[in-house]
């Protein structure tokens, strides 16, 4: 099965996401009409859209978002519904541009967008596994876990390192030791170590931690990072 067919969402969000941030190395004003900034409080409310296919961190910025959409994407588009999916990375990510609009009115990225999908990733390694949802059944809890699920400690673990470079230098250096340890435990664990719960709830919790941080900070990578996760752990009680 190919990709896009596999990763449905995630491959169409990609290629819309990749062309305006690549294109904007080359034409530069891409990124100056696109991007959020105090100009929406006069009306031009459209930038809280377009400013989330752009990126205002360099190459390095617009690369690692790019990689991490494919990352993160792709693990929850395997354990939730496609209407979950969207709402946690455009609902979610429209918030915290609104959010944006006071914290940070300058900028650009779809960063945001995909804390929204690692929130919804935290309550699949804190309460039980998401049945995959490539059939998109409506029955999208379940008790087993196919062999690509058991990365997803090690997918949230590294954009939550991201998110604490976003913070402080010190915060990303305390977070690469952390991921680095999560990694070696999975490599270590074998197939039966990377589906450890523990390890998993580990995880999940500690990304949460990074979010409200993250939200007392007024940095505006905690509020969907932690409203997904709200909408994801309801969504899951109600169909328990």
């Amino acid at each position: 099965m190919t990709l896009p067919r596999r990763y449905p969402l995630t491959s169409a969000v990609f290629v819309v996401t990749a062309v305006p941030s690549l294109l904007q190395f080359a034409f530069p004003s891409v990124l100056t009409t696109l991007q959020r900034t105090p100009a929406i409080r006069d009306g031009e409310v459209w930038r809280l859209v377009t400013s989330l296919v752009v990126q205002d961190g360099g190459w390095f910025g617009t690369i690692s978002n790019l990689f991490f959409l494919v990352v993160v994407g792709s693990l929850a588009e395997l354990v939730l519904r496609r209407w979950l999916w969207a709402v946690c990375y455009f609902g979610f990510g429209l918030v915290a541009e609104v959010i944006a609009v006071v914290w940070q009115p300058t900028g650009g990225g779809n960063s945001i967008a995909i804390c929204g999908l690692a929130g919804a990733l935290t309550v699949a390694l804190l309460t039980r596994p998401l049945r995959a949802s490539a059939a998109w059944r409506s029955d999208a809890l379940g008790e087993a876990l196919h062999p690509r699920h058991l990365w997803m400690p090690a997918g949230v673990a590294w954009w939550s390192v991201a998110l604490l470079g976003t913070a402080s230098v010190v915060a990303l250096y305390i977070g690469v030791a952390a991921g680095a340890a999560v990694q070696v435990a999975l490599i270590a664990g074998g197939q039966q170590g990377r589906g450890n719960r523990t390890l998993g709830r580990v995880v999940g919790a500690g990304a949460l931690a990074v979010g409200m941080a993250l939200t007392g900070l007024r940095n505006i990578h905690g509020p969907p990072l932690l409203l997904g996760a709200a909408l994801t752990f309801a969504a899951a009680r109600r169909r328990a």
